[in-house]
């Protein structure tokens, strides 16, 4: 796969250095030279100094010829421009980053004009993802899936839990009590796709995937011990720090926000006024005090200096706050220092990087029009595969129990586009029907078309 990158800055020099890794052919566009020189010392791709809404500089790079090309720059207008322009040229699929409320609110004019595959918002993506590991406390992992419809949710199997020593077949109404699946067991290191006979063990991790409401049930009655984090303070109020306030305050937390900046805190405080603004240092221990740091159930880090992050969390480890989450871009500075468990840290350049790698390997597995989004887990053991039902398929309108199934797979959720898009946690009596999209759980790498699911 031919890739064109417009932007070599921390999100585009990320995205690079992922997909030269899975070995793609890459070119990268960007106007700062001595930034694009230090990218392509350390990485075999090639690169062009060039304005990406430049004509010529597309045409120099043969945008016309590439199977993707993705505008990254910091600048949404620079981003459209040149996705609009290299549409024009031929380029066959268009990611485009857009931030800017004006064109974010207008995404299917946005999507019309350049045929953009995806529009993506960073900070929005890293937002949600704070969001969900607040509200999932004890949760390692969330994802979600038909825009949310669905949710798989990894947690650890304590010794108290009812599923420890239970089989998965003797576990059909309680987990139908919730309308969820067991889709996913790692047993130190070993990942299977569970089926009836199997014993859970303490200790093991699974995955739950299920209808939102009932994944919430489900961890409330198997999270006895968990933290109920309703207050919330958030030191720093860049777009990120927008995004996840508004999130919270959608689903009735309390939020206080602490940044130094007068004109960030004054627009912040505007835009939200149910929420708390203090416009003071939050690493200064003597203004964490005065807001009563030990109050609050979590606090997110997110200015814009790693070492002053590290440093807050640290102070709310000392305070004894119980969820702390931070910002940080230099993860070897974690890794060398040893302060933090590296997993209450986030990356917000590496989370759009794994969207953005996340729908080219949809692409590059596709056939016709049959995958249309491809999650990898557990270090890439497994895959979770959205499939479109399409025509001529073998499976249609067949109960999955009279289909013979794969043994290394699962058919999680099937979501019914016929129905008004209702969502189905799949059972045995369940259909798939022409249009339908399919969520396929399995450690089989090889699957291209949903009947592949069958022996």
């Amino acid at each position: 796969m031919n890739i064109i990158i417009l932007g070599a800055g921390k999100v585009g020099s990320y995205l690079t250095e992922d997909l030269a890794d899975e070995g793609y052919d890459i070119l990268v566009i960007d106007r700062d030279k001595e930034v694009l020189d230090k990218l392509l010392a350390s990485n075999d791709v090639m690169g062009i100094v060039g304005d990406g809404r430049d004509p010529e500089v597309l045409l120099d790079a043969n945008v016309g010829s590439c199977d993707l090309f993705i505008a990254i720059t910091l600048s949404d207008d620079v981003n459209l421009i040149a996705s609009t322009i290299a549409k024009k040229l031929g380029a066959k699929n268009i990611i485009i980053r857009l931030r800017e409320a004006k064109y974010i609110n207008q995404r299917e004019i946005i999507e019309d004009i350049t045929s953009a595959s995806r529009i993506i918002n960073p900070e929005m993506i890293a937002a949600k993802d704070i969001q969900r590991a607040l509200k999932y406390s004890h949760a390692l992992n969330v994802e979600g899936f038909f825009d949310d419809q669905a949710i798989m949710m990894e947690l650890v199997i304590s010794k108290d839990s009812v599923l420890a020593g239970a089989k998965i077949m003797d576990l059909n109404a309680y987990s139908y009590d919730y309308h969820t699946l067991i889709g996913i067991v790692n047993n130190k290191g070993k990942v299977v796709i569970p089926h009836g006979s199997y014993v859970l063990e303490e200790g093991e991790k699974i995955y739950i995937i299920g209808a939102k409401e009932g994944v919430d049930r489900f961890y409330k009655k198997e999270v006895v011990d968990r933290i109920e984090i309703r207050n919330v303070l958030i030191i720093g109020a860049g777009a990120i720090s927008t995004h996840l306030t508004e999130l919270l305050l959608d689903r009735g937390f309390e939020v206080t926000v602490v940044d130094i900046d007068r004109k960030r805190a004054e627009l912040i405080s505007e835009k939200f006024s149910d929420a708390i603004v203090i416009n003071a240092d939050g690493s200064d221990p003597d203004v964490l005090e005065e807001v009563r740091v030990e109050s609050f159930d979590a606090m997110v880090c997110l200015t814009g200096m790693d070492e002053e992050n590290i440093l807050i969390s640290l102070l709310g480890e000392k305070y004894g706050i119980e969820k702390i989450i931070a910002k940080v871009n230099r993860t070897k500075l974690l890794k060398m220092t040893g302060i933090l468990d590296i997993d209450t840290t986030f990356t917000p350049k590496r989370v759009a990087s794994d969207v953005i790698n996340r729908i080219i390997r949809s692409k590059e597995n596709a056939r016709g029009q049959s995958i249309t989004s491809l999650y990898r887990l557990e270090d890439d053991q497994v895959e979770v595969i959205e499939f479109a039902a399409i025509e001529h398929s073998d499976i249609l309108n067949k109960k999955l129990k009279d289909l013979k199934i794969r043994e290394d797979t699962l058919i999680a959720c099937i979501k019914h586009e016929e129905l008004d898009g209702r969502m189905e946690v799949a059972s045995g009596e369940s259909m798939i029907s022409l249009g339908d999209r399919v969520l396929v759980i399995t450690t089989n790498h090889s699957f291209q078309t949903i009947d592949d699911i069958v022996e």
